[in-house]
């Protein structure tokens, strides 16, 4: 799995970013971020799509691992099979997934 950076790059205030609010966009792309401060409000961060999809992909894959490590008879099985593993490949004692799933 990928470490992940964030950049925060730029920071605004709220009337910076309606004057240069392309600017800004433009600045967020990436793992780049910009701050965007206000008097009134929480900071926000606009941020790239790809790059949050990318950061939520991430998420799902480390919650995953975390289910699995929170089973601990799974988490057992799983690492006394990685023992025999490249043995059992080798020997063709494992099916592919057309053969368990016949597609």
């Amino acid at each position: 799995m990928a470490t992940t950076h964030v950049d925060v790059n730029k920071t605004v205030n709220a009337t910076d970013l309606r004057h240069r609010l392309k600017d800004c966009l433009k600045a967020a792309r990436n793992n780049h971020v910009v701050l965007i401060e206000n008097r009134r409000q929480s900071a926000k961060y606009p941020v790239d799509k790809d790059f949050l999809d990318a950061l939520v992909k991430e998420r799902d894959s480390i919650l995953a691992t975390l289910e699995i490590l929170a089973d601990g008879s799974l988490t057992e099985r799983l690492l006394q099979l990685s023992k025999t593993i490249d043995k059992d490949v080798a020997a063709g004692r494992l099916l592919n997934t057309a053969e368990v799933f016949g597609e």
